[in-house]
């Protein structure tokens, strides 16, 4: 009877245990050196994020206003029915008040922007209970002023300025 087995070599394939751990060692020297990037590109596209709401809805506003023929306000409100009583962080509105009034009511207000995320602080120079008014020719005569929005977790920030003539400019700054 013929040996039924091949006389010629048989080669194994896989990996040896070597090439495994140094395999892993590597992977996790690069991980090491991605995630911390990754994180700080996280936070600032937080920051630019919400910068970037808040920017939407003053030239949302402004456009509003000049729309309609008649004053836009945006205000701070915590809960988003009335201004005042908040921080621009936890929210804010827009509203075209009636003529004789400056308090947002039900059939007046156009938007509302609800809580910021928990690590995103936004301040303006003017103060909380300041609200940002854009005329019927979208000035803001009475409302100019600054706002940074900053992060919790990270020293990168982001301003919107507000120049009387209404123009809304945006200026990133990063930390070190």
């Amino acid at each position: 009877m013929r040996n039924l087995r091949s006389s010629a070599p048989t080669s194994n394939r896989g990996f040896t245990l070597l090439e495994l751990l140094v395999t892993i060692a590597v992977a996790a020297i690069l991980l090491a050196i991605a995630i911390p990037s990754y994180l700080g590109m996280v936070q600032r596209n937080t920051i630019a994020a919400n910068a970037n709401d808040l920017v939407g809805d003053f030239n949302y506003a402004r456009s509003e206003a000049v729309t309609r023929g008649q004053p836009v306000n945006v205000c701070a409100s915590s809960n988003q029915t009335s201004c005042g009583g908040g921080n621009w962080d936890e929210g804010w509105i827009i509203f075209a008040p009636a003529a004789g009034t400056t308090a947002p009511t039900n059939d007046n207000i156009l938007r509302v922007h609800g809580r910021l995320d928990g690590t995103i602080n936004v301040g303006f120079s003017r103060g909380t209970g300041t609200p940002v008014v854009f005329d019927a020719n979208g000035f803001a005569r009475t409302s100019n002023g600054t706002f940074t929005v900053t992060s919790n977790d990270t020293s990168d920030s982001t301003q919107i300025r507000i120049a009387t003539s209404g123009r809304i400019e945006r200026l990133e700054a990063r930390g070190s």
